[in-house]
């Protein structure tokens, strides 16, 4: 394993990623987005991994972007396009890589760049005292890319409120609009995320991949191509 600035923990056919900041909430650097996309890349690549588990310790889960010291100065357009843009895009890019699936364990809030790492997760299990939002407009940021990361879970209209609104919403709302996959509760969380993990994991990785390879490209196809792919998949796995 490579150095990185997260913690990373193997339990059994479980890759653990601890953000590792608890005293920043857990903020990412976008040099930390440059290395999260290359953990999860190379935590992809280890057959012997099955699924891999986001986590964080603290008031938070993630509470956005650690933009301290951060200069465009003398940058062209493109510049901060591919330097600075590139490393938040490459995160969610990097997750929706990985051939088996990535778990965001949410205990406590998730703001901003916290919020699209966790719903841009294939499975996001939320802590019943955790919060979402996105609170960019109020800093005067079109959050475009959170909102990538966004589309196609989170309804239209229930996006355009968080947006817009920047409000902070329950665990319960995110589960309700598709921004959380199942909400636990608060007391419990961890040993029942940690159950859930375990059962996940003892799945065969081929089943798991075939699951998320088939969810990641039925949904832009025909229903009969749609339904084709299904068949054929299910052919080559048995």
């Amino acid at each position: 394993m490579s150095d990185f600035e997260f913690k990373v923990r193997r339990d059994g056919a479980i890759a653990r990623v601890d953000l590792n900041r608890p005293e920043e909430g857990n903020a990412m650097t976008r040099g930390m987005m440059v290395q999260f996309a290359d953990l999860m890349r190379e935590l992809g690549r280890d057959s012997s991994v099955n699924l891999v588990a986001i986590e964080a310790r603290g008031a938070h889960f993630c509470r956005g972007r650690d933009g301290k010291g951060e200069s465009r100065a003398g940058m062209t357009p493109y510049e901060v396009r591919v330097k600075m843009m590139g490393a938040v895009l490459g995160s969610y890019q990097a997750i929706a890589e990985v051939p088996v699936p990535v778990v965001a364990l949410v205990h406590a809030d998730a703001l901003g760049f916290g919020a699209a790492l966790a719903v841009g997760s294939d499975i996001t299990l939320a802590a019943s005292g955790a919060g979402f939002a996105f609170p960019e407009i109020e800093h005067d940021i079109p959050p475009t890319m959170a909102m990538c990361a966004a589309l196609g879970k989170v309804n239209s209209k229930a996006l355009s409120w968080l947006i817009y609104s920047a409000e902070k919403i329950s665990a319960e709302r995110a589960a309700a609009i598709g921004l959380a996959s199942k909400v636990m509760p608060q007391a419990s969380f961890a040993a029942d995320a940690d159950a859930f993990l375990q059962t996940l994991a003892s799945r065969p990785r081929l089943v798991l991949e075939t699951i998320k390879r088939y969810q990641a490209r039925a949904e832009h196809l025909t229903p009969e191509m749609a339904s084709e792919y299904a068949g054929t998949l299910l052919a080559l796995v048995r």
